[in-house]
This record gives structure tokens, sequence and C-alpha cells, in this order.
């Protein structure tokens, strides 16, 4: 059986979220085989203790891999983050005996089983991915392709859920490659690394069902999500939590009950509540035509 792995990326600010990430994949899992690992941007022992406690209050193990951000990523901070840069090197740092590798980012939750991942056949491809919820609107998707120096007609995909053949990725040196990209483009790049990844696996990745990836805004068109990803600058665990995601709060307050994290998670106020029901209904009412190309192109693909 072939050593797989999961992966979160987090600097200190979104730490409780990514063990969070990390526990739904476990408890969604059969194979004992598969590492967690957490990609540790900047973090102080003390805040790399507090993951290895999280790991024995939920009975799992994370493997911290600490990491400083290389020289050649520095000169790009300010306007690229920290977390934003990390994964395009982590390749540096994930073992040598990883052969199969889920990234997760880390406003992610399993909430299916996930089994299935770990033994796709990936037919070759280095990568397995889902579309983006710009692929609905070929116009836009387009024009952002041709800006980043992608091919006609391709595909985009969302990297909050990337399935990687690490083997693959490492005797083909794909990170290398895109860290190249990311070099020589990133004035180009409006949405980050997912630019640089989508340029370095152009054509050459496998499209996945939308319940692997199932961004905010595919929710009302795809059946029986297995990964809900929170897309978009309201999350889950903040006062103003989007409506459609307001059940999924209760998960991360009791996943961070009895941990220095208890105040990650901000209960909303019944004005909170009520802005955000207003909010998705005014979203439902003025964006009828957006939904419709959502559900014709996800519902579909």
């Amino acid at each position: 059986m072939q050593q797989s792995a999961v992966i979160v990326c987090s600097d200190v600010n979104m730490l409780p979220a990514a063990c969070c990430t990390l526990l739904s994949v476990k408890r969604n899992l059969t194979n004992a085989d598969v590492e967690f690992l957490l990609l540790g941007i900047d973090l102080k022992p003390h805040e790399v203790a507090e993951v290895d406690n999280f790991g024995r209050l939920h009975g799992m193990a994370i493997r911290v891999l600490p990491y400083k951000t290389p020289d050649t990523g520095l000169q790009a901070r300010g306007r690229w983050s920290a977390a934003t840069l990390a994964r395009l090197y982590m390749d540096w740092d994930i073992p040598d005996h990883i052969e199969r590798l889920l990234y997760l980012d880390a406003d992610v939750l399993a909430v299916a089983s996930v089994d299935e991942l770990f033994t796709r056949d990936l037919q070759g491809k280095a990568l397995a991915a889902v579309d983006d919820y710009v692929m609905a609107f070929p116009e836009k998707a387009g024009a952002r392709q041709r800006k980043i120096g992608m091919g006609e007609g391709g595909r985009y995909f969302n990297a909050g859920v990337l399935l990687f053949d690490w083997s693959a990725c490492r005797a083909r040196g794909l990170f290398a490659r895109t860290r190249e990209i990311f070099e020589e483009r990133s004035h180009l790049f409006e949405n980050n690394d997912q630019d640089a990844l989508n340029v370095t696996f152009d054509r050459d990745w496998l499209v996945l069902d939308p319940r692997w990836n199932t961004q905010t805004g595919l929710l009302p068109f795809v059946d029986r999500p297995a990964i809900f990803h929170f897309t978009g600058r309201k999350k889950p665990w903040q006062a103003n939590v989007p409506w459609v995601h307001r059940r999924m709060a209760k998960h991360y307050a009791e996943d961070l009950r009895n941990t220095p994290w208890t105040s990650f998670c901000r209960q909303p106020s019944m004005t909170d509540r009520v802005a955000g029901f207003l909010s998705h209904v005014g979203k439902q009412i003025g964006g009828l035509t957006r939904l419709a190309r959502m559900r014709a192109y996800f519902s579909n693909s």
C-alpha cells in the first residue's frame, strides 16, 4: 500500500482552524496508515506544543513540519502572504516516503468519508482537483487564463483541495517549476499561488466531482458534499458567519473546547444572525442569473 499523508499549511493565526481541518479528515477516514502533517509557518515552540496537545486531546498524531520563508520568497512578502508562499515550497519539507498527498486549505472541513481519495486512480496525472467556480463563467475564466499564460480552452481548478501523486511531483520537479513560474509572472497573478499551480498543471490534471471541494458558492448544486471549502472572507468561526454555514460553526466550537483556542470561535449575536440571513436572501435575489449559470455548469460537471 502506498504511503499517504494529509497536509495543511498554517501560521499562528489560522492554527486552530488548520487543526480542525486535519481532525475532520481523521474522523472521515478508515485508513490508519495516513499521516497528518501541518506545515507550521514561523511557529514558536509553545505554539507547536499546542498542536501536539490538540492531537492528544483528539487521539491523533499531528506532525508539525517547521517552515521558515526562504530568501527567494521573502522578496515577494507584502503582496503575498507567508501562507501563500509556503504551499509553493512544501516539497522541501514533506517526508521522502510519502507517495500520495492530500493538500487542504485551513478553511476546509471533511464531512463524509474521504477514503476514496487515497485509492483513486489518477490515470497517470500528478494532480486531481475540482473546477473553480469561475468555470461557470467562460468569459471570465478565459480572460483569467489568457492573462496568466494558460492555453486556450483548458480548465481552471480551485487550489483549496489538491490530491497529488506526490511521487510524480517529486520526480518531475513540478513544484520547482511552479516556483519558477511564480517568480516570472507573479505580477499577473491575482489569485495567488492558485494561478501559478494552474499554469504548471495546465491540461494535465484529473477533474474531480465538486463534492470533493464544495466551495461556498457551489453548495446549492452539489449532492452529498464530502469536503466543505469556506471560500470568501466570512468563515464559520466568525461572528458574521455566512447563513449557509451557520450549522458548521458548532463543529469548530466543539473541537476547540478544552484547548487554549476556545476564543477562536465567535458566537454570532441575534443581530449578526438576522444580518446574515438578510444578506443571504439579498444575494439569492440579486444574483439569479449568476446562480442559474452556476447551476447549469456544476449540476452537469
